[in-house]
């Protein structure tokens, strides 16, 4: 299947409208700038970048130029520059991640490179570069370091005890798995092929590698389908261990089918929900680092900056 290049892609065109309300509930969760102010004083991101860089693979068009090619292509399609800098890491996971507002990177687990096939790498390639188009790197940063942090936190060390308040976990556990539903879109966009997003959550989810994931694909639907969802309250109990090693494979299908099946992924397709581009002046910009705001936006997505009330 030959793929189209969707020319002057705007992320808001496949902004999941989850996403951008729980967005907007982080960003005016009370104590949510203390955090983010006092992380950065202690290089929490220079530390996750030195994290993945210390253990992880460079991947090159001249060492691994059939990776690079598919990353390449996600790139071309969704319209996206500059490069990030792509690295392998020894994990057990399907996934990519990002690190880095700035010059910023992407990690790949040594699972997806070996298991997925050519196109559902073209998912998920595409899922990492919507996560940055969409400038959700600095909270995703935040759940990496959530989970430590809730429990080095609840000795009260420094002052900083009730930092974290319940507020602001839920809020960022919300705004996390929501954030997922706008990137399984970039995939798609990507791929251009629903099946191939469903065979790669079908993966992640567990599917043995002695099984062909498409010998499920129909059960998997109709599950996703029928995905209630999970009660605040519920997020709110266990948000201490909602972001650990949860993919919410099921829970993001059921919301791509929606998408998909609507017609509004066609649109995008079809450049039919093309942005016009604004007059001059109409775009807000951060004071601080310079980042295109969203409207409305309290604090910078890019850096954390408080820029509205």
């Amino acid at each position: 299947m030959e793929l189209t290049k969707i020319n002057g892609l705007n992320p808001e065109e496949y902004l999941h409208p989850f996403d951008a309300k729980a967005l907007h509930a982080l960003q005016n969760t009370k104590g949510l700038d203390t955090m983010v102010k006092k992380l950065y004083e202690w290089g929490f991101e220079t530390y996750l970048k030195q994290q993945f860089l210390g253990s992880s693979l460079k991947l090159t068009q001249s060492n691994f130029p059939d990776v690079y090619d598919i990353f390449e292509t996600a790139c071309d399609i969704l319209d996206f520059k500059p490069r990030p800098q792509l690295y392998v890491m020894r994990e057990g996971y399907f996934d990519c991640v990002s690190c880095g507002v700035e010059n910023t990177i992407i990690v790949i687990g040594t699972d997806a490179l070996e298991k997925f096939t050519e196109a559902e790498l073209l998912f998920t390639f595409g899922r990492e570069i919507g996560h940055i188009q969409c400038q959700h790197v600095l909270y995703s940063e935040l759940g990496q370091v959530m989970p430590v942090l809730m429990d080095a936190l609840s000795s009260a060390t420094m002052g900083l005890g009730g930092l974290l308040s319940a507020g602001v976990q839920l809020a960022l556990v919300e705004w996390l798995q929501c954030a997922q539903y706008t990137a399984d879109r970039a995939g798609i966009l990507a791929c251009q092929d629903v099946t191939v997003a469903c065979t790669a959550l079908i993966k992640a989810a567990g599917l043995p590698m002695k099984y062909d994931p498409t010998l499920v694909l129909d059960d998997f639907k109709t599950q996703a389908i029928e995905f209630q969802g999970i009660q605040k309250n519920m997020f709110l109990k266990f948000s201490k261990y909602a972001t650990q090693n949860k993919g919410w494979e099921i829970a993001r299908a059921n919301q791509f089918f929606q998408w998909t099946e609507s017609g509004e992924y066609r649109n995008v397709i079809e450049r039919k929900t093309a942005y016009a581009p604004p007059p001059p002046g109409s775009i807000n910009f951060c004071p601080n680092c310079g980042a295109r705001l969203t409207a409305g936006a309290v604090f910078c997505t890019n850096c954390g900056a408080k820029v509205g009330a």
